[in-house]
């Protein structure tokens, strides 16, 4: 795809060589493993103004399903056939999206915060995204000769400013070979719930992903090749394909309507020096979307009171000049949707040091680093670097969880930015912030003062059945009866997932026990745990049990104490109120059996209700009658109903008698049986004793077929051979 000012590659930067290398190897590999995992994804392509005029229906014609166009890229340009693209593939039927190319910049973070925001801003002047269409893309394939961590914070800055103003999560388009190289494979984006479409050009069945599996979430686009023939385009072109098979299912969702209202508050980015860049974040906004910003800067003393307005200090970034020495600042940002305004303040800097420290002194720590936020799971932690002399150039973050008390800390894995987002690991702890300021003259570090001890998200008023999970808020949810409910913390549930909570009926379980727990379209494990409750204490003699693939039910294991430890997937306790707690960390269906019961699953046995002898068969004839006895002992590894058949030559079933029998128990005597059942209902020893009428048996070769059938449908056979005579 062609961009201002140059060629990249052959059409859209091409992703360096790697990418071209690994494309010309995987033409030499046969392209059938890739062809019947292509055909169950939806296809896609992507367009900009290299790909010419095309002929969208033909396009859809072809089978193609979905389409990225460029939309913009710096803060400038405009692609001129992104309209055209836009309703041309509507038209045709597509679902459609829009791409920035990005252009990043910046020498300091506020610098590259600031041009980040640039970026998006021109975005969503030029893009527009409406409902029904896929969220808006970073098109992220060259650095600005911007290092790693400034690369990133570019990157979260752009996607959250796309966040702040729709409340859209953006996707990422990137190569693995690209993030790896220039932003140090850092899962951060991923965490943050950033889904990624990935460039990958090979015929293999998947493609490669790149920060740790985009941190266990995978992939959700893939560029899957530079070149290949699609009807109504002359050229060859970028195709795409979706992990799954309905676009409309990531596509934007309706936007709401009402006053902007503060979730978080606006923040400021930089180092607090004079001539040195400020950028303001305008903080993340619930109720009406999109959303426009407009700032104010203001001088305050240097506790952050007695604030008055900067003349003509109304961009999103500002420089403090001299009169801003001694003083901090703040940023107040109004957000307006088409229903109205609403105002925020961001929190202070940290009091403006004068410029020109000589650059051979080793940073000095005049006033501490500062955590701003709120200690409350969900919520985003921000860093204030304090204020210093010795000319710093750039700072080093080191997020550590420690005790109540603020002692026995612990560095946080990963945590090296200058924002946190707390999670539910942090309940009940306190965080600290080690910065380290590094100049020509050395470096130093110096410790921010404790948070409080960081608190639950508060629980918003129950949903019935239904809830949708939002960015740095928890979630509960009750059935439609109220028998249970279920509530999460923020990042337990993948932001824009729905979690449904509702009541079925089971055919081994108490009436009115069953409850399920679904989030539809992800079927992977929760990050955090989710605390199912029940509205009424557990009844007696009953068993709590659960299954994941509504076939097979397991006992539901205690937990002491109330916590489900790492690599446990779900556990129960009783609270104060004698009211029982599932703890998950996987959807799941739950119901409560009576104890000893058939379908009781304290009993079920992960492998099924396996047979075993433990002796081997005997035979014994007995001459006087003309009867055979068969004896044998089983081992049952589930509750489960056995069955014993016997066969002959040529399948011919042979009566067992009655009298001197038994298949655990004794069968009546008087009868004869083409096929006797037993009933166990809980794992152990099976005695059995046939006795078979061998009067006119043919010579040859006899089986005794032994199954067993566990409540949920499980079987499993045992075939002993024996000859007669």
């Amino acid at each position: 795809m062609r961009v201002v000012g140059s060629l990249i590659g052959a059409r859209r930067g091409r992703l360096g060589l790697l990418a071209g290398l690994v494309l010309a190897f995987s033409a030499l590999l046969p392209a059938s493993s890739s062809a019947a995992t292509a055909a169950t994804r939806a296809k896609g392509l992507d367009v900009s103004n290299w790909n010419g005029t095309i002929n969208w229906s033909k396009v859809a014609a072809a089978g193609y399903r979905f389409a990225f166009g460029k939309a913009t890229e710096g803060t400038s340009y405009t692609d001129a056939t992104y309209t055209t693209n836009r309703n041309g593939s509507e038209t045709a039927g597509l679902v459609f999206g829009a791409y920035h190319f990005a252009r990043p910049a910046g020498g300091s973070d506020a610098g590259a915060t600031a041009s980040a925001i640039a970026q998006a801003n021109h975005f969503l002047a030029v893009a527009g995204p409406q409902p029904a269409e896929l969220p808006p893309v970073l098109d992220l394939e060259t650095t600005g000769k911007l290092g790693d961590a400034r690369l990133l914070v570019w990157t979260l800055a752009w996607l959250q400013q796309i966040y702040a103003r729709t409340g859209i999560v953006p996707f990422v388009y990137t190569s693995p070979n690209f993030w790896k190289a220039n932003l140090a494979n850092s899962t951060a984006v991923a965490a943050a719930g950033t889904e990624l479409w990935v460039a990958h050009w090979t015929s293999a069945s998947n493609p490669l992903v790149p920060a740790l599996n985009w941190n266990g979430e995978g992939w959700t686009f893939w560029q899957w090749t530079n070149c290949v023939s699609i009807p109504g385009i002359k050229r060859c072109s970028d195709a795409d394909r979706m992990n799954g098979t309905t676009p409309a299912a990531v596509a934007i969702q309706p936007y709401p309507a009402g006053l902007p209202l503060l979730s978080a508050p606006p923040t400021i980015v930089g180092l607090s020096e004079a001539g040195q860049l400020l950028a303001a974040v305008p903080g993340t906004w619930a109720g009406g979307k999109p959303l426009q910003f407009s700032y104010q800067w203001r001088r305050c003393d240097a506790a952050g009171a007695n604030c008055a307005a900067i003349s003509g200090a109304t961009a999103q970034s500002y420089r403090p000049v001299s009169d801003d020495v001694g003083h901090s600042l703040k940023v107040l940002t109004t957000a307006t949707s088409a229903a109205g305004s609403a105002a925020a303040s961001s929190p202070p800097t940290a009091a403006v040091s004068p410029a020109g420290t000589p650059p051979t002194a080793r940073p000095t720590d005049l006033t501490p680093p500062q955590i701003l936020g709120t200690a409350q799971a969900g919520q985003a932690l921000t860093a204030s670097a304090g204020t210093w002399t010795g000319s710093p150039k750039t700072f080093a973050y080191r997020w550590r969880r420690c005790n109540a008390v603020g002692a026995s800390c612990v560095a946080i894995p990963y945590a090296t930015q200058s924002h946190y987002t707390l999670t539910p690991d942090d309940i009940g702890w306190t965080l600290s912030l080690v910065v380290t300021a590094t100049g020509a003259g050395g470096s130093t570090s110096a410790t921010a003062a404790v948070t409080g001890v960081v608190v639950a998200a508060p629980l918003p008023p129950a949903s019935i059945e239904r809830q949708t999970v939002r960015r740095g808020i928890a979630g509960n949810v009750q059935t439609d009866d109220g028998r249970a409910s279920v509530t999460w913390q923020p990042g337990a549930v993948r932001v824009g997932r729905t979690v449904l909570l509702d009541t079925f009926t089971g055919s081994l379980s108490v009436p009115g026990s069953e409850v399920s727990l679904a989030v539809p379209g992800s079927s992977k494990s929760f990050k955090w745990p989710l605390d199912l409750v029940y509205a009424q204490p557990q009844p007696n003699r009953t068993v709590l049990g659960y299954s994941t693939d509504g076939k097979v039910y397991y006992s539901v294991p205690p937990l002491a104490p109330p916590q489900l430890p790492a690599g446990t997937a779900v556990g129960r306790f009783v609270d104060a109120s004698n009211h029982t707690h599932v703890l998950t960390r996987t959807p799941l269906q739950l119901s409560l059996f009576k104890r000893g019961a058939w379908g009781d699953p304290t009993y079920t046995s992960p492998s099924g209700p396996k047979l075993t002898t433990q002796v081997p068969l005997e035979v014994l004839p007995h001459l006087s009658d003309q009867s055979l006895l068969l004896l044998t002992r089983l081992s049952l590894a589930a509750q489960a109903r056995t069955s014993a058949t016997v066969t002959g030559p040529g399948g011919r079933t042979v009566p067992i008698l009655g009298k001197g029998s038994r298949l655990g128990a004794r069968l009546q005597a008087g009868r004869a049986y083409r096929i006797v059942h037993a009933y166990r209902s809980r794992p152990g020893t099976v005695p059995v004793r046939l006795r078979l009428n061998a009067r006119g048996w043919r010579p040859g070769s006899y089986r005794l077929r032994l199954a067993a059938l566990d409540p949920w449908g499980r079987r499993r056979t045992l075939t002993l051979r024996f000859r007669y005579p």
